[in-house]
């Protein structure tokens, strides 16, 4: 599920009973909750639990409960990697329940202050206080906790202006939020302060500090590896160029799109949540934007 879903979710009546929440075990202490909204990963230790993200506001009572029988004792931090609501909807509960959110400073900005998802027509309100992240960090910031260092890095106009990557040292697990989507061509969120150039940027940051061993999470879609995610970062160039090239040429979008600048790339990528279609005129957008 992406930020699409969540606006067709809030557009229906919530059936808490239809979520289900599965686990899988990445590292002894990591494991990766899915059917959330996104992808959630649940750290525990005797230092206390961390997740990075938190789904859904209508999946928050089922990925609670799973993260009871993972960490008994309560979350401490929940770490935001961006401020779309698949991703912070969980956050009102959390708070409540005592965790202290966390994120880059151009996440809670955003929180603080109603937000038009236009793509999806969704409206998203301001978050209230409790939900809101209480530890902001510019570049980067790093959790000393359970035995580990959780780094959280900075990525500037990737996905959105606000984009953190989690790093785990030790366990080398990184989870990327919507940096990459591991199922299918990402959203790229112009209207928060994204581009094609920060998106390949953040890629490349983490490919420059993984190796075979690193255990990949993507917002969305399976867990992966250090190979798939450099897949995923040849394929946004090769789009991304193709379509710089065409535009200038002076193509317009719709001959942009009848040039098929991702064909080589559908059968791997076309089948998620953003179609190649939105995908070419997002990036056409975006390099528009930046001649």
């Amino acid at each position: 599920m992406s930020v699409f879903t969540a606006a067709s979710t809030q557009a229906q009546s919530a059936d808490e009973t239809e979520v289900k929440i599965e686990v899988q075990r990445l590292r002894p202490d990591l494991h990766l909750l899915s059917g959330a909204g996104c992808n959630v990963v649940a750290w525990s230790g005797p230092d206390g639990a961390v997740l990075v993200d938190s789904g859904t506001a209508e999946a928050a009572p089922q990925l609670l409960e799973a993260v009871a029988r993972l960490a008994p004792d309560g979350v401490r931090f929940v770490v935001n990697t961006h401020w779309h609501p698949d991703h912070t909807g969980g956050n009102e509960r959390l708070g409540q329940a005592g965790a202290l959110a966390v994120s880059q400073e151009n996440v809670r900005l955003r929180m603080t202050e109603p937000q038009d998802l236009r793509e999806y027509a969704l409206e998203v309100p301001a978050a209230s206080a409790v939900a809101l992240p209480v530890v902001t960090f510019d570049d980067a910031v790093t959790l000393n906790l359970n035995g580990d260092r959780l780094v959280l890095l900075h990525a500037p106009a990737a996905h959105t202006d606000g984009d953190g990557i989690a790093w785990w040292e030790d366990a080398n697990v990184a989870h990327l939020g919507d940096v990459f989507y591991a199922d299918g061509y990402p959203f790229l969120d112009t209207a928060s302060g994204g581009s094609l150039a920060g998106l390949v940027a953040a890629v490349e940051t983490v490919l420059s500090r993984a190796d075979a061993r690193t255990v990949i999470v993507p917002g969305h879609g399976p867990v992966s590896t250090r190979a798939d995610l450099a897949a995923y970062r040849d394929m946004l160039v090769a789009v991304g160029r193709r379509i710089r090239e065409l535009a200038e040429q002076g193509r317009s979008v719709d001959e942009v799109l009848a040039a098929a600048p991702t064909a080589s790339f559908d059968a791997r990528y076309g089948q998620g949540s953003v179609s190649a279609e939105r995908f070419v005129r997002l990036l056409f957008e975006d390099l528009a934007d930046r001649r």
